[in-house]
């Protein structure tokens, strides 16, 4: 907002479970102009929104919330700003490519939305919760060959043996992962969507054996210059944007 002379503030609310509601009543009084939403909500938020657009109405989850006269409109830009970011990053897979993406809450909802138009040979889906994949799955369906995958060792390095990419969207470490690096050949990028703490250890590991890889900053920061002019109808200036999010996250 300085950077394109917009008055303005961008403040974070740490909410409770139980302070959703209330928020929820504040954004309609028109007390913000809108909101970001990040993980656990951005299923719980997309269910308070009056309309649903693009593909907030396919996953049913948001991460950008506009206020239009007392209604809330949900979005998420989190699909396009993974593409972008990979994109840039030359990471993004060819057509005809198998991919696996382990987590199935919202972010990784996005990041399978994305996948499936490269198109993708193959797109599995690993999570602990074998319901939560499942249930991917099933939003997905039509969109080529998608199936999950089980949260196991096993599995999980069989799918990476012919992945061409494999993306992290939960929230641990590599430690938690049933992933093994020695398991992904050298062409399979390796990606994974937390940016904190820095070097994300999955990504070091990755570069560290020889892998093309990359964190969730660059996808942070496209999905965020995509909020932006969805509240605002101005693009942001890129440049000021990468330098401000770059001094954030190593202060």
């Amino acid at each position: 907002m300085q950077a394109a002379g917009i008055e303005g503030t961008y403040v974070l609310r740490d909410l409770e479970p139980s302070d959703v509601d209330a928020f929820v009543g504040e954004l309609r009084e028109g007390r913000y102009t809108g909101c970001n939403v990040t993980t656990p909500y951005k299923a719980v938020m997309a269910a308070h929104c009056d309309r649903l657009e693009g593909d907030a109405e396919s996953l049913g989850v948001v991460n950008t919330i506009t206020v239009r006269g007392g209604r809330l409109i949900g979005v998420t830009t989190d699909a396009d700003g993974f593409e972008l970011a990979l994109s840039r990053a030359s990471l993004w897979p060819r057509q005809g490519a198998t991919a696996l993406v382990l987590g199935a809450g919202g972010a990784a909802a996005a990041v399978a939305l994305a996948l499936t138009r490269v198109p993708l040979l193959r797109l599995r889906i690993a999570a602990r919760g074998q319901t939560s994949s499942g249930s991917l799955v099933d939003r997905l369906r039509g969109s080529g060959d998608i199936a999950t995958v089980p949260w196991a060792r096993d599995a999980v390095a069989a799918t990476c043996a012919h992945s061409a990419i494999v993306v992290n969207a939960t929230p641990v470490g590599l430690d938690a992962l049933p992933f093994e690096l020695r398991a992904i050949p050298r062409a399979c990028s390796v990606v994974d969507l937390r940016y904190r703490p820095r070097p994300v250890d999955v990504v070091a590991a990755a570069l560290a054996s020889g892998h093309r890889a990359s964190d969730g900053l660059e996808m942070l920061l496209q999905q965020g210059l995509l909020s932006f002019e969805i509240w605002t109808g101005r693009v942001a200036p890129p440049g000021a944007v990468r330098s401000a999010l770059l001094r954030a996250v190593e202060a």
